[in-house]
């Protein structure tokens, strides 16, 4: 993550680089989920003096910003984009949403902790990818402050208690809990902003679902770019950096994870030799599939077979 720079420009501090604010803002920073290898995942536990000049800080469609109050109250000032100024007080257990498709400007009267979370974007389309029950074509946060989603805080309570546990749980169980914690924003915090998306030239839910629903559907054969991009309506051209924009992944990266996925339940549900496996989610040969599938998982085949024994 790169050094943020907080320009002076009058009354106000303009940030050019959202996810590094916190870095520049807080005091204290308590811990750091860059120290945790979580990928595409960043949280900070900070803690803040009182604000001298309102923080203006950009839009980020690459990030959803999260900041949940863990001790002090304090009276908060906030606007979004062109929206009329807004005061009110902020508590303990209170979230503050950020919008993610437009600026926002703050100010605070009172030293406090918070927990700021940055869940990527990209993660949120390959959740919708892979078939949760989001109908969202281009979804965006609602911004504002939520005080009663007991479901919401206890899923960034438990991510922070992990970022500070010196026994954490592991990769695993940080991903469980950032992708429900995706859905449940999904399903309960955001809107539709198509207009905004598409100008930036990325894929709909609709075009992910139908390139996830063809891979699926032809793991046994050879999958090119130009198939997907045919069954998006893309030009081959344009696809790659579209795909890679939206998911995160290149589209090789995905069909190697779908082979692996689907490898991986042939190994726990059937008796299916290596060789059949291998032809089956669509490897070149066998050795083509162990090579690939220790690269991924950190075990041969057989290893991971036997550990459903």
């Amino acid at each position: 993550m790169g050094k943020a720079e907080i320009v002076e420009f009058g009354e106000v501090q303009i940030l050019d680089q959202t996810t590094s604010w916190p870095k520049h803002y807080s005091e204290v920073i308590t811990a750091c989920s860059e120290n945790l290898d979580w990928k595409g995942v960043q949280a900070f536990a900070c803690e803040f003096s009182p604000s001298q000049r309102p923080l203006f800080v950009p839009s980020d469609t690459d990030y959803l910003t999260l900041e949940i109050n863990t001790a002090l109250s304090s009276r908060i000032s906030y606007q979004f984009g062109d929206q009329d100024q807004a005061n009110l007080k902020w508590r303990p257990g209170d979230i503050l949403i950020y919008p993610n498709c437009e600026s926002s400007r703050w100010t605070w009267e009172n030293p406090h902790s918070t927990c700021v979370f940055f869940l990527p974007y990209s993660r949120l389309k390959q959740v919708i990818m892979e078939g949760r029950d989001i109908a969202f074509q281009h979804p965006v946060l609602i911004p504002g402050i939520s005080r009663h989603d007991t479901k919401l805080r206890n899923l960034l309570l438990m991510i922070a208690h992990e970022m500070d546990d010196e026994r954490p749980n592991g990769p695993h169980y940080i991903a469980s809990l950032i992708d429900a914690t995706l859905i449940h924003l999904a399903k309960n915090h955001m809107t539709e902003n198509d207009e905004f998306f598409e100008a930036r030239s990325l894929l709909s839910s609709a075009q992910l679902e139908s390139i996830r629903s063809f891979v699926s559907d032809n793991l046994d054969e050879s999958i090119g770019v130009a198939d997907l991009a045919g069954n998006a309506g893309v030009r081959l051209s344009e696809f790659p950096r579209a795909f890679r924009a939206t998911t995160g992944m290149t589209p090789y990266q995905y069909i190697l994870r779908e082979r692996i996925e689907w490898s991986e339940e042939l190994l726990r549900t059937t008796d299916l030799s290596l060789a059949e496996i291998s032809c089956i989610a669509g490897f070149s040969s066998q050795s083509h599939f162990t090579r690939t599938f220790r690269k991924q998982k950190d075990v041969t085949p057989l290893t991971y077979r036997d550990s459903f024994k």
